[in-house]
């Protein structure tokens, strides 16, 4: 969807990143440039389900005695992000990038703008009972799905009125989950399909919002790694379609001098865009 976008000469303004979005946002943040969505592609084919999610007996079983809070330890995760994130800071990103995470004490979505960037996302992905909260400052926070999968209302307040939703849908919720992993995965999931035509819809006067089309693959499991290319293509494939039959357009009400572009990197599954 990024690599179709970029070809259609359509560039961020600014960008809003949830959960493994997050993950998609800070790399355009850092490399908004054609030729980085290639290497982006990349780096998720080179991905296997445990260099995300390493099972561990150990781990899991201290997470279903009570003596963890999650099953997964986020250590593989946070040295993928270590070695792909191209700053340091968020602050320090080519494009203005904002990670929104879930405050798990009061429950409420918080937009980060600033400070180091690896454990901004690594909160942003931190799926509960799955990944352990990402403490920053005095905080936890966990996976911003919880609170705000798909933050159109968060753009709009930064200014954006031409918001590109970049959604994966979840075919896959027609199975039912056979392990703890896909039981967490398919309940954020169940979220986050509820709440964005909701939030499009009560939006639709206020900016001009366009949702690419969502993933409409046979049942592929979130966790499922074997799958990255074919998702990547046809994820490719029907955004320059929806694109070239001119969804695109810009909103002729909103100010010209103040039209931005947003890339809404949506996501609960790590083939998102």
């Amino acid at each position: 969807m990024l690599r179709a976008m970029f070809e259609s000469n359509l560039r961020p303004d600014f960008l809003i990143g949830t959960s493994v979005g997050a993950v998609n946002a800070a790399w355009v943040a850092g490399r908004p440039d054609p030729d980085a969505m290639v290497d982006l592609a990349d780096i998720w084919l080179g991905l296997r389900r445990q260099d995300v999610f390493p099972l561990s007996p150990l781990t899991s079983a201290r997470g279903l005695l009570g003596r963890s809070n999650h099953l997964i330890s986020n250590q593989n995760l946070r040295s993928i992000l270590e070695e792909h994130i191209p700053f340091g800071r968020l602050e320090e990103a080519s494009v203005p990038v904002h990670i929104v995470a879930t405050e798990l004490k009061s429950g409420r979505a918080t937009v980060l703008t600033s400070g180091p960037a690896v454990p901004a996302v690594l909160a942003s992905c931190a799926i509960p009972g799955v990944f352990p909260p990402v403490t920053i400052g005095r905080r936890e926070y966990v996976d911003g799905g919880v609170a705000n999968h798909t933050p159109v209302t968060v753009a709009i307040e930064l200014g954006a009125a031409d918001i590109y939703v970049l959604p994966v849908g979840y075919p896959w919720l027609n199975r039912e989950p056979t392990n703890a992993l896909g039981m967490a995965l398919n309940a954020l999931a169940r979220i986050v399909e509820q709440r964005l035509e909701a939030e499009v819809a009560a939006n639709r006067d206020t900016a001009s919002i366009h949702v690419l089309p969502a993933l409409d693959l046979a049942d592929v499991s979130p966790a499922d790694f074997s799958h990255t290319r074919e998702l990547i293509d046809w994820g490719y494939r029907s955004a320059r379609r929806y694109l070239s039959e001119g969804n695109a357009k810009p909103r002729e009400s909103a100010m010209p001098e103040k039209t931005r572009k947003t890339l809404k990197l949506s996501a609960s599954r790590v083939q998102a865009a």
